[in-house]
């Protein structure tokens, strides 16, 4: 029997998936969707990667096949927690460095002379994404050991689909919710990508469930843009908005932004040259990297300190996503006027 904190973090992992396609990321459900399967396998309880020196259940695993010069593939190993009033802690993060290693660590070279075709190496990462935080030994873990964090609070884009989630209660599912998560999960998948009608979640789910589904998968779909970056090239970012990146602004490979947050964490950029209106404005939508969010929010109150970390730490994003239709890689970079007048504004 699954608990609710189980099924929650089910439904998550379903609406992280989600975004990751839209990000450009291939879903592997089946040993097939892989560029090779001879390292999965399905069992009763889902998808399993060998390790090396066991199999693990990985129930949300993504393949990025745009992979740069020099690199093997990507496979991204993802594990969400939908904890509503409790920070993720270090067990979870201790685990996924187990999984990452041993998995990582599984790659045999066949020999030529046997005739089998040689597995494919891929380059593994490991990313949880959270609704409430990570504790600080968590953090510290989990820089330490290269497991990246994501986190979601606050993001207005995404909020109404952590509460829909959230409100998943004993009162919410069937029996047969409890006792077949993974039946539960594909169905919300499946009405997310429109594949059956709403009356399959029936089996899963009660009156006061469906409506929660419901309303997760509609905030889900009006999502426009989902794209990854690297901040300074070191820290991973999610970054959301309502409606797709402009193709005309992105014609070139770089854009220049301003940025705005506030100490609680949520954070955006928008275009220097661009007014809100008009049909090239955007505004990226993303929380800090937890280490990030605990220093900006210790010094909040030292204006000068904000305006050099700003400067330091927030000059450029290197982002990935389908912009026009076309899977680019792009560099977000800090409005240099704009960013002298912060600095002026606040160091003097």
């Amino acid at each position: 029997m699954a608990t609710v904190g189980q099924i929650r973090g089910a439904l998550l992992e379903e609406a992280v998936l989600f975004l990751l396609k839209k990000v450009g990321y291939k879903i592997v459900r089946v040993p097939n969707d892989s560029l090779d399967k001879t390292d999965l396998k399905v069992e009763h309880s889902g998808l399993e990667v060998q390790g090396r020196g066991a199999w693990h259940q990985i129930d949300a695993l993504a393949e990025q096949h745009q992979t740069p010069a020099f690199m093997f593939p990507l496979r991204l190993l993802v594990e969400a927690k939908c904890y509503p009033n409790q920070r993720v802690g270090i067990p979870v993060v201790r685990n996924a460095v187990g999984v990452h290693k041993d998995i990582s660590e599984n790659y045999f070279s066949k020999h030529r002379e046997s005739g089998e075709k040689a597995a494919i190496r891929f380059n593994y990462q490991s990313a949880i994404f959270s609704v409430s935080g990570y504790t600080k030994p968590a953090i510290d873990y989990a820089v330490a050991h290269q497991i990246f964090l994501i986190e979601y609070k606050g993001i207005p884009l995404i909020e109404p689909v952590i509460h829909a989630i959230e409100s998943i209660d004993t009162e919410s599912l069937t029996a047969n919710g409890f006792r077949n998560i993974s039946s539960a999960r594909r169905v919300f998948r499946d009405i997310l990508e429109d594949q059956y009608p709403n009356s399959h979640l029936e089996p899963f789910f009660t009156e006061q469930g469906i409506e929660a589904i419901q309303a997760a998968s509609i905030a889900l779909q009006e999502i426009g843009g989902s794209y990854f970056g690297m901040l300074q090239g070191r820290w991973p970012l999610h970054l959301l908005t309502d409606s797709p990146l402009p193709e005309r602004l992105f014609r070139g490979d770089l854009v220049r932004c301003r940025l705005q947050g506030n100490r609680e964490g949520n954070w955006r950029f928008t275009p220097s040259s661009i007014q809100r209106g008009n049909d090239n404005w955007f505004e990226l939508n993303f929380f800090l990297p937890p280490e990030l969010a605990r220093l900006m929010e210790h010094h909040w109150d030292d204006p000068q300190f904000i305006a050099r970390e700003k400067s330091e730490r927030f000059s450029f994003i290197s982002l990935s996503g389908y912009i026009g239709g076309v899977w680019r890689n792009v560099r977000i970079e800090l409005d240099r006027d704009w960013l002298h007048q912060y600095l002026r504004g606040n160091l003097t």
